[in-house]
């Protein structure tokens, strides 16, 4: 299972390499990136409801393995689109299918971690984190040695396509919980709070993957090069954390990792926002990612198990949210910035997560 994290980590982690080279190879200028990008996003958030559909209809191995196989054939293409037309036609369809990969893998992870006995989410998120990491290091080296983009992707898309050769070692439909039979479900307030939940986790990461380095290039005036580590500091703390969670949740409880979490987390944006130095920024954006790294493990498992609500409803809407909060959580903080300053902005960010800390319970 945790290969299949490490694989989705893989699928992002060039994508995000493969976004400069296709703005210097179309010419593009930042705003129609941001627009072109965006179809990727939409994509994810357009396909929730036939996710869930999928998933009570094959089970969650067989989505996770057609999602799987639609995103690694579909990596090149996305370095060799001869047009920004088509090349935005396949980053919707590749957004889709990584969003159907993001729901089935959860739902397949809930299922093994139900099977076992013992949390282990957190441990999954850990190798996704990792699969990132590692790929965004191999991609520079091989850029270095002379290798295109278009060939790291191959690479990529083959280690892809490696991994899912395992796939019948996962766990069959029979495994997955029952199907309530309804084709589309409105999510109970059970499932619309850990939505919350996951809307600010996946509104943080975007936030900090977006404006971290910004703020402290513009605000904090540290040089672009270091300015770098504020993410590199929120990357590496969220795997840290990730890497330790289930261990920690098993001994005080998730509803307890979770309120420290967040605290850790609020405490980290105070100390950027508050404290006119570089370096606090950068420790303060570590922070951020040390407190979050578990809350979206911790989510995804309760979703698989809220009550009076299949599993194949509830998962869709909470990652739904997620990704909702992934993509507008960026654009209201650039809306807010270019009126209060980008500090104040982050302060919201801070203040949802103060919010999820009483909502804790919720993942009990």
């Amino acid at each position: 299972m945790r290969l299949f994290f490490g694989m989705a980590g893989v699928g992002i982690s060039v994508w995000a390499i493969t976004i400069p080279f296709t703005k210097i190879r179309f010419g593009l200028d930042d705003g129609t990136l941001g627009l072109i990008l965006f179809a990727g996003g939409l994509g994810g958030v357009l396909v929730i409801p036939l996710a869930g559909m999928a998933l009570a209809r094959w089970g969650s191995r067989v989505v996770l393995a057609a999602a799987g196989l639609a995103v690694g054939l579909l990596l090149p293409g996305l370095t060799v689109a001869p047009s920004p037309l088509l090349f935005t036609a396949i980053l919707f369809v590749y957004g889709a299918m990584f969003g159907v990969l993001d729901i089935s893998l959860n739902a397949q992870g809930a299922v093994v971690e139900r099977l076992s006995g013992k949390l282990q989410m957190s441990g999954y998120h850990a190798c996704y984190s990792l699969g990132t990491l590692v790929v965004a290091l191999a991609s520079s080296l091989l850029l270095r040695l002379g290798v295109t983009n278009a060939g790291c992707a191959v690479l990529a898309a083959s280690t892809i396509l490696l991994i899912l050769s395992q796939t019948p070692r996962l766990a069959g439909k029979e495994e997955d919980p029952p199907a309530d039979g309804k084709r589309f479900a409105l999510p109970n307030r059970a499932t619309l709070l850990l939505g919350i939940c996951c809307f600010t986790c996946f509104m943080t990461e975007g936030v900090a993957t977006d404006w971290s380095t910004i703020f402290l290039r513009f605000s904090r005036n540290m040089p672009l090069d270091t300015a770098t580590l504020g993410y590199a500091a929120f990357a590496v703390a969220m795997t840290a954390a990730r890497l330790s969670g289930d261990a920690v949740a098993a001994r005080l409880g998730a509803p307890w990792v979770m309120r420290l979490g967040c605290a850790v987390a609020v405490l980290g944006f105070l100390l950027a926002i508050l404290i006119p130095s570089g370096w606090m920024g950068v420790l303060g954006f570590g922070l951020v990612g040390f407190g979050t790294g578990n809350i979206a493990p911790l989510v995804f498992s309760a979703a698989a198990r809220v009550p009076q609500m299949a599993a194949h409803h509830a998962m869709p809407a909470v990652v739904g949210l997620g990704y909702a909060g992934f993509l507008a959580g960026p654009v209201v903080i650039g809306l807010v910035a270019n009126h209060l300053g980008l500090a104040s902005a982050l302060g919201i960010d801070a203040a949802l997560l103060a919010a999820v800390f009483f909502l804790a319970e919720t993942v009990a």
